[in-house]
């Protein structure tokens, strides 16, 4: 059959199956409207349309998308505008996993949102409970390491990380024991190894004191705890946070790296066009087995974001609408000098202690060659530090041409690492690999 002949076939059915006893429950939200395929049980199917960017959801596995169900119910709400469908406050969740690509085949009982929204509140930190005991080791390690003093527990064993890792990969903190694990990357001979290691185990402190204060800690900033120790938090309890931001949003940089054996990560930076904020993509990579194809750095995407919680919100969850638009990145908008990316670092640091990455774009960066390095400096002639190899620190400098121009990357806390670059309406990428 030919695609236009199914094409055809498809529509015809949906114009059969735009009934309202197809349809048993019908709902309006905002833009969205959504209704249950008649049959219920394990077999329930959740259909939506949003009707402001005309995408199709539904939770059958059938392809090609949109399928029947979703054409049918367009059909309908054509035939019956909202007339047949119920208004609602909220979205339930079923809807909000079908929304995010995740499985949404539970009934929708508005009597029971209260409940299930109970029910989640209290398993919010669970997982953070049940590592108590190793927090409790994890203090007790901490405080016998430093009264006995680095260089002396290095001097007794070589590996000294190693037994209080293995305990917090026991007590299901992975992300602590992997911190803990790279302690032993910093060679000895690097002459900011006391400054790097009692930098790591000042955060791995913080966080033993911050579960002890666990009630009285600001709000989500249990959140940023757990993901520290590696709890990761849930799809469904990204988008059950409502933390939704719908923009233009430009890829502006994207760095590949190892995190240890057999695992690897990708970050991918989005700045939103309105607002100016950053959000941060994840990827995984497992066994070598490489990364999945992603949002093409200087491409806009238009469309929404679902946050994690955080005291600092920077992790996102890209949502089914978020697509490519024909436009590509010729300009970014950042900070003009150094002291004013200085005091917002500082305020995100105060607020999210445990902040990896801090995200940040400096326009009229002046590229400069010192000794081995390389720096940047800004209109009042203040430098910063760069992390970048020395031929892309080269292509950098022969890219401004002794002009300024703009530079996006990430900030460690120490140096900046380049992602990105704008000149002359130029987008330039890779610059740190």
């Amino acid at each position: 059959m030919s695609k236009l002949a199914e094409k055809t076939e498809i529509n015809s059915r949906a114009d059969l199956l735009a009934q309202p006893a197809f349809f048993t429950q019908r709902f309006v939200y905002e833009q969205l409207v959504f209704a249950e395929i008649a049959g219920g049980g394990a077999g329930a199917r959740l259909v939506a349309i949003n009707r402001e960017s005309q995408v199709y959801y539904c939770s059958c596995p059938f392809r090609p998308k949109p399928c029947v169900h979703a054409l049918a119910l367009g059909v309908l709400l054509a035939r019956e505008n909202e007339a047949s469908f119920t208004p609602v406050a909220e979205l339930p969740e079923p809807v909000k996993a079908l929304l995010a690509g995740l499985p949404a085949g539970r009934r929708y009982s508005p009597a029971g949102s209260e409940n299930r929204a109970a029910a989640r509140e209290q398993r919010r930190f669970e997982r953070l409970e049940r590592a108590a005991g190793g927090f409790e080791d994890l203090e007790t390690w901490l405080l016998d390491t430093i009264r006995r003093g680095l260089a002396t527990v290095v001097s007794e064993d070589p590996r000294w990380w190693d037994n209080i890792a293995v305990r917090m990969a026991d007590a299901s903190m992975p992300g602590l024991s992997r911190t803990l694990r790279l302690l032993g990357q910093i060679p000895a001979s690097d002459p900011n190894w006391a400054e790097k290691t009692a930098s790591t185990l000042g955060e791995c402190y913080l966080a033993a004191r911050a579960f002890r204060k666990r009630s009285s800690l600001p709000e989500n900033l249990p959140y940023d705890l757990q993901n520290f120790v590696g709890i990761a938090a849930k799809k469904e309890e990204v988008v059950a946070a409502k933390l939704f931001e719908k923009d233009f949003w430009a890829v502006v940089g994207q760095v590949e790296e190892s995190l240890e054996d057999k695992l690897a990560v990708r970050r991918s930076w989005l700045m939103a066009g309105n607002s100016g904020r950053f959000a941060l993509l994840l990827d995984f990579a497992f066994g070598g087995g490489g990364f999945s194809p992603g949002f093409e750095p200087g491409s806009i995407q238009q469309g929404t974001l679902s946050f994690y919680p955080s005291a600092f919100p920077q992790r996102a969850l890209p949502l089914d609408d978020l697509k490519e638009i024909p436009k590509k990145v010729e300009k970014l908008q950042g900070f003009e000098d150094f002291d004013t990316f200085a005091g917002e670092y500082a305020a995100a640091l105060a607020r999210q202690p445990w902040l990896q990455y801090f995200p940040a774009v400096f326009n009229h960066a002046r590229v400069l060659r010192r000794g081995k390095g390389f720096f940047i400096s800004d209109v009042q002639e203040r430098s910063l530090q760069l992390r970048i190899p020395e031929k892309n620190g080269w292509r950098l400098l022969a890219l401004g041409g002794g002009h300024p121009l703009t530079l996006f990357g990430e900030w460690d806390g120490a140096v900046f690492r380049p992602l990105s670059a704008v000149a002359d309406g130029r987008f330039v990428t890779n610059i740190s690999a």
